[in-house]
């Protein structure tokens, strides 16, 4: 794999319009980082939908953090985080593939939404929001490999917040993450976070060659330091120009950056899955389907309506095609 030193300011490319992950690495003391960058992906998924602006932010929140948390892991499947809450947001789900493809959407009261009068361009917290629930991180292989998921309660201000619990009360690892988006006035979601990560070395066993357990600790107290430090509109204007922002904040120590990996919106839905279920219902289970004498199916993620007739129907009960 092929590694560039950041060197200076302007020692960086940039990055062509591109929604991407972008590994990085602080040296020499390995604390390895993530850079997420989105505008594409995040304002295709939401611009599927009428959500409210406070919803929307929040979605666009999970579209960011899915991929910065599942960047972090091996696996060959779907990473999905969910938001389960008793509030005006009842779900909140993104989810990323191995291979990049990202989708979400958001279930929500609108009257309960509205009910709590909020202000213009101000956000309301999480738990305003979804009330109390959790957080749940899954990784789903298939016959691949093992499920594996977490859970943490919706018991901060934030979704970062959240994830920080999580991470120091079931991982037992300390990762600090600074995340922003915002809508422009053309309708654009962009949105950036950056993680970075301390590996757990026991007894100072694994800690770089030539540095000390006391100078890891110093380096990762710093680190940690700079990118609490990082606003939101530094975050933001720095998009599309990853090594600029890696570089003014980590350069004391120095930067090394690994090959990104390009995230684009995609939604798994198709006719075979759509008709796969149709085809295992009883006939009084699709007749309470039903609505007008047609029953449609709408696709929560990307809202692509198929609607099938009793003709439709009857043609999709001769097909020979075998379900698998």
């Amino acid at each position: 794999m092929t590694t560039s030193p950041i060197k200076n300011v302007n020692d960086r490319k940039i990055n062509n319009g591109k929604d991407i992950i972008l590994p990085f690495q602080i040296e020499p003391y390995s604390l390895r980082g993530r850079f997420i960058g989105l505008s594409e992906a995040t304002t295709s998924v939401i611009k599927n939908h009428k959500y409210p602006d406070p919803v929307a932010n929040l979605l666009a929140e999970m579209l960011v953090l899915a991929p910065c948390l599942s960047s972090a892991l091996k696996y060959d499947g779907v990473f999905t985080l969910q938001v389960s809450g008793n509030g005006p947001v009842k779900t909140l789900l993104a989810d990323i593939t191995s291979d990049g493809e990202l989708r979400g959407y958001a279930n929500f009261d609108a009257e309960q939404i509205a009910s709590l009068n909020l202000k213009p361009n101000v956000q309301p917290s999480l738990n305003q929001l979804t009330g109390t629930g959790y957080i749940a991180f899954t990784v789903d292989q298939g016959s691949k490999g093992e499920r594996y998921q977490g859970i943490v309660e919706l018991s901060n201000s934030n979704l970062v917040d959240c994830t920080h619990a999580y991470f120091r009360n079931s991982e037992q690892l300390e990762t600090v993450i600074n995340l922003a988006v915002e809508q422009s006035a053309q309708g654009i979601w962009k949105g950036v976070a950056i993680m970075i990560q301390r590996l757990g070395f026991a007894g100072g066993q694994g800690i770089p060659q030539g540095i000390t357990e006391d100078e890891y600790d110093e380096s990762w107290r710093n680190a940690a330091i700079m990118l609490g430090s990082c606003k939101k509109s530094e975050l933001l204007n720095n998009e599309r120009t990853p090594e600029k922002l890696l570089f003014q904040l980590f350069h004391e120590a120095g930067v090394r950056i690994y090959p990104n990996k390009p995230i684009t919106a995609k939604c798994r839905c198709s006719v075979e899955k759509v008709e796969r279920v149709l085809h295992s219902l009883e006939n009084q289970e699709r007749d309470d389907m039903k609505v007008n004498g047609v029953i449609t199916i709408t696709c929560e993620f990307c809202k692509t309506e198929r609607i099938y007739d009793d003709n439709a129907l009857m043609e999709l009960d001769k097909s020979k095609y075998v379900y698998r």
